[in-house]
C-alpha cells in the first residue's frame, strides 16, 4: 500500500466524521420544525431557536469541511506524485501541529456539557432549559466527532512515522 493511499483513507474518515456531523445538523433542523409545526407548548416553543441553531451550525461547518476534503484530495495527490519524500515529511509536521489538540478539544467538550447541565437544572424557565439542551447537544457533537477523528488521527501517524522510516532507509513505496 503506498502512502498516498492511507491519505486517502484518512480523508475518507474525516468525510465520515463530516457525515455523522451533517446528520445530526439536519436531524436537529428537523426537529425544530417539528416542534415549531406541531409543538403547542411553551416547552416545545422554546426548543425551536436552540436546535436550529445549533443544528445549523454543524451542518454548515460539516459541509464545509466536505467541500474543502474534495479540493485537498486533489491536491494531495499532485503533491504527492510529484515528490513523495517531501509530501510525507509535510504531512508530519501538519499531523503533529493537530495531534495535541484533541485532549483539549475533548476536555473543552466535557465542560461545556458540565455548563449545560446545571443551566438545565437550575436556570428556571422553558429558556434556561432550551439553552441547557442546546450546549449539551453542540457538546454532544464535538465530543463524538473529534473521538473519531482522534483515532484516525493516530492511525494516520502512525502510517506517517512509518514511511517516514522508509524514507531514512530508501525503501518509500511510490
Amino acid at each position: 500500500m503506498t502512502f498516498i493511499e492511507h491519505t486517502v483513507s484518512w480523508l475518507k474518515g474525516e468525510n465520515f466524521e463530516g457525515g455523522m456531523l451533517i446528520l445530526w445538523g439536519v436531524m436537529l433542523v428537523v426537529m425544530a420544525a417539528y416542534f415549531w409545526k406541531f409543538g403547542h407548548s411553551a416547552t416545545a416553543r422554546t426548543l425551536i431557536i436552540p436546535f436550529l441553531v445549533v443544528g445549523l451550525f454543524w451542518g454548515i461547518a460539516a459541509g464545509m469541511g466536505l467541500y474543502q476534503n474534495m479540493h485537498r484530495l486533489d491536491n494531495f495527490r499532485m503533491e504527492y506524485a510529484k515528490n513523495p519524500t517531501a509530501f510525507v515529511e509535510s504531512e508530519h509536521m501538519r499531523v503533529e501541529r493537530f495531534i495535541g489538540w484533541y485532549r483539549y478539544l475533548l476536555i473543552g467538550w466535557s465542560v461545556l456539557i458540565l455548563i449545560g447541565l446545571p443551566i438545565f437544572m437550575l436556570w428556571g424557565g422553558n429558556n434556561g432549559r432550551a439553552i441547557g439542551v442546546a450546549f449539551i447537544l453542540f457538546a454532544v457533537a464535538g465530543l463524538l466527532v473529534d473521538h473519531t477523528s482522534e483515532y484516525n488521527a493516530r492511525i494516520y501517524k502512525s502510517e506517517i512515522d512509518k514511511a517516514l522510516k522508509s524514507i531514512t532507509s530508501g525503501k518509500l513505496q511510490h
